[in-house]
C-alpha cells in the first residue's frame, strides 16, 4: 500500500512546531546577570584594629633607629609590656643583623642605649628641668584628665551608684578632684591644663551615633581626649583621676588603692596592628623610665595620706602584672594610658560604693577631694624634687 504524500503546507507546520517550542522556552528562561565589572578590594579585617582605630603610620618609628640595645628592648618588652611569649608571633629577632622585624617595619638596635628622641611630642623628663628652678614644678606642664564624664552621662557610662538618698557619679567626683588639685600644682610652679572642665564629653559624638553605647564612652571619648593631649596640650605628664568601684549593688565594707601604668599587652591586643604600634612607641621612647619612679612616689605619698590597703590583682590575671614589687603599682593596657604619648599615671583609689566612702562623702565631701589632691601633689613634688 502506498502512503499519501504530505502536502507542502502540512510539512511546513511540522517544521514550525519544534522551532516555536524552543523559542518559547528561551523566552521564559531568566537572563543571566550582567558581568560585575567593579574593582574588588580587600577591606582591612575588623579584627586587625581596635575599635575605632586607624591604621598606624609605621614611619613614625624611624626616629628610634639605633637608639636602643636589644638587651634593653627585650627587658622592657618582657617585664613591662608583655606577660607571656605571644609577642613572638609579631616580633622576630635577627641576631645576625642586630634587628627586629615587626611586619614590614624593621628596627635596628644599637650596641648601647642612646638618649631616646621622644614620642609624638617631646615631653620633658625630671632630668630635663632647670636644676636651679625656684619652685619644684617650674617648667613642668601637667594635664589633669578627670576620668569619665559624669552628669547626665553617668548612667549610660555605667559610673553611677545609688544608695538610699545618695547618688554618686564618678565623673563628677573626678572633676571636683581635678579642680582641687590644679591650684595646688600651680602654686608649686607647674602649668596645669584640664582635659575637660565640665560635665560634658570631649568628643562631639554621642551614644546614638554608635551601634553600642560602649563605643561612645570607652572609645570615641578617650580617642578625642588623646587627640587633644597629643596634638594641642602636649604636656609632660598626664594624671588620669579615677575613683575605684565594684559592680556590686550592695556597698562594700572596705576600700583599697592602686596605680596603673601602661603594659601587659595580651595576645588578643597584640593582634591589633594599632596596639602593637602604640606599645612599641612607648617602649622605644622610654616612657616607663619616667612613669615608674613617678608612680612609686605618688603611691608612697598616697599611702602616707590615706593608709588604704593595696588592691591585689589575681596572680593568674592575663591582663595585669605587678611592677617592681611595689604593692600599689600595676601594669595594664588601657586605652588612655596607651594613647597619651607621655608618662601617664592612672589613679584608682577608694571604693565609691563602699560604706566608708559613702559615709565620708555624705559628711564632708571636700575632705575627700582635698586628701586625694594633696596626696597626688605631694607625690609629684617628691619625684621632681629628686636630683
Amino acid at each position: 500500500m502506498h502512503s499519501k504524500k504530505l502536502t507542502t503546507p502540512f510539512r511546513w507546520l511540522l517544521l514550525f512546531i519544534p522551532i516555536a517550542t524552543i523559542i518559547f522556552f528561551l523566552i521564559q528562561r531568566p537572563s543571566p546577570p550582567p558581568p560585575d565589572l567593579s574593582i574588588k578590594t580587600s577591606p582591612t579585617p575588623p579584627s586587625s584594629l581596635a575599635d575605632l582605630a586607624l591604621p598606624p603610620d609605621w614611619s613614625l618609628l624611624e626616629r628610634f633607629q639605633k637608639t636602643i640595645s636589644q638587651k634593653t628592648f627585650l627587658k622592657r618588652l618582657q617585664t613591662i609590656y608583655t606577660k607571656d611569649h605571644s609577642w613572638k608571633k609579631w616580633i622576630s629577632l635577627d641576631e645576625s643583623e642586630n634587628s627586629a622585624s615587626i611586619g614590614t617595619f624593621t628596627l635596628h638596635f644599637s650596641d648601647s642605649d642612646q638618649p631616646p628622641p621622644g614620642a609624638i611630642f617631646p615631653w620633658k623628663s625630671r632630668h630635663q628641668l632647670d636644676p636651679h628652678r625656684a619652685l619644684p614644678l617650674s617648667g613642668l606642664h601637667i594635664a589633669l584628665d578627670p576620668g569619665h564624664i559624669g552628669g547626665e552621662f553617668a548612667q549610660i557610662e555605667d559610673r553611677e551608684y545609688r544608695w538610699k538618698d545618695h547618688v554618686i557619679r564618678e565623673g563628677n567626683l573626678t572633676l571636683k578632684t581635678a579642680k582641687t588639685l590644679a591650684p595646688i600644682l600651680r602654686k608649686q610652679g607647674a602649668k596645669v591644663t584640664l582635659v575637660r572642665s565640665e560635665l560634658q564629653p570631649v568628643t562631639p559624638k554621642r551614644a546614638s551615633d554608635f551601634a553600642h553605647p560602649r563605643l561612645f564612652y570607652r572609645s570615641s571619648e578617650i580617642r578625642a581626649r588623646a587627640a587633644l593631649i597629643n596634638q594641642e596640650i602636649q604636656p609632660d605628664l598626664v594624671i588620669c583621676l579615677h575613683f575605684n568601684g565594684t559592680a556590686s549593688q550592695t556597698p562594700e565594707n572596705s576600700q583599697n588603692f592602686h596605680i596603673l601604668i601602661n603594659g601587659t599587652y595580651t595576645a588578643g591586643e597584640l593582634a591589633h596592628e594599632d596596639e602593637r604600634f602604640q606599645m612599641l612607641q612607648r617602649l622605644l621612647a622610654g616612657t616607663a623610665t619616667e612613669e615608674i619612679p613617678l608612680a612609686q612616689n605618688i603611691a608612697d605619698a598616697f599611702n602616707d595620706y590615706t593608709r588604704l590597703p593595696p588592691y591585689q590583682y589575681s596572680k593568674t590575671s592575663r591582663t595585669s602584672q605587678n611592677i617592681n614589687k611595689h604593692p600599689n603599682l600595676w601594669a595594664r593596657n588601657l586605652l588612655a594610658n596607651r594613647l597619651y604619648q607621655c608618662p601617664v599615671i592612672f589613679m584608682e583609689p577608694y571604693i565609691m560604693n563602699s560604706h566608708p566612702f559613702i559615709k565620708r562623702l555624705a559628711e564632708n565631701p571636700q575632705e575627700i577631694f582635698s586628701e586625694y589632691a594633696h596626696a597626688v601633689a605631694e607625690g609629684i613634688i617628691r619625684h621632681y624634687s629628686r636630683p
